[in-house]
């Protein structure tokens, strides 16, 4: 297990982030079948992109969203934990490796933990050792691209799980409404779910041909009066 922590929290400097639209707005999502689809990339360049995603999803949860618990369920771009530090000096980060997934972690990231038993016993484990507090949000980045036939397992339990409220982010090779699904009962913040490359703005807002990977987060509020310490 590894618990992750920078200096004190402070502003978000330095790094480069598109505004995002707030929890609680109408999704937009429609599905585009008129466009090309593009080709599929490199594994430089997936990873790249993937990056560039997890960025924007972690300057939305450390700024916008106030998280300072995330959760890494095997994402799939190394150096996650600095890239949180980025936005939020004070967060706590413990890495998940889910069964049969190779790790992807550099030397600063540290160690990983085992997911056998799925997302909600691995959270409950990291729960009881200290690791996360769960009557505070946590975000749990789940970002390794599922396809449309093997949706996570798990989801509601996890859901269940966080008294104190949080996000779950997902990412597929499936269309929108599978990776919506899938979501569920996290409700989507908006746009729903859209392509890797552009997200949070709305596929239909953007002419450019996308990685054919789409992104969603969903959010679960607290419940019995949790989720004081973290908040704004």
């Amino acid at each position: 297990m590894t618990d992750v922590r920078g200096n004190e929290a402070g502003p978000l400097t330095g790094a480069h982030r598109e505004p995002v639209r707030r929890p609680g707005r109408r999704s937009r999502v429609v599905g585009l079948p008129g466009r090309t689809p593009r080709p599929t990339p490199e594994p430089d360049e997936a990873a790249r992109r993937h990056a560039a995603f997890l960025d924007r999803v972690t300057a939305y949860l450390c700024t916008d969203a106030r998280i300072g618990q995330f959760v890494d369920w095997g994402c799939p771009v190394p150096g996650l934990a600095d890239l949180v530090r980025s936005h939020r000096p004070g967060a706590r980060l413990v890495h998940v490796s889910p069964p049969g997934v190779a790790g992807t972690l550099t030397a600063s990231d540290g160690s990983v933990v085992s997911g056998d038993g799925g997302p909600s016993a691995a959270l409950h484990r990291l729960a009881t050792s200290g690791l996360v507090d769960l009557d505070e949000p946590v975000a749990v980045l789940m970002t390794r691209p599922f396809p449309a036939d093997a949706p996570p397992e798990g989801i509601a339990d996890l859901h269940g799980l966080l008294r104190g409220g949080g996000y779950l982010a997902l990412s597929s090779t499936a269309p929108h409404p599978a990776l919506l699904r899938a979501l569920a009962p996290f409700h989507p913040v908006e746009p729903g779910a859209a392509d890797l490359m552009w997200w949070p703005y709305p596929d239909e807002d953007v002419a450019a041909a996308g990685t054919g990977v789409l992104g969603a987060l969903g959010r679960a509020p607290a419940r019995g009066g949790g989720g004081g310490r973290w908040r704004r």
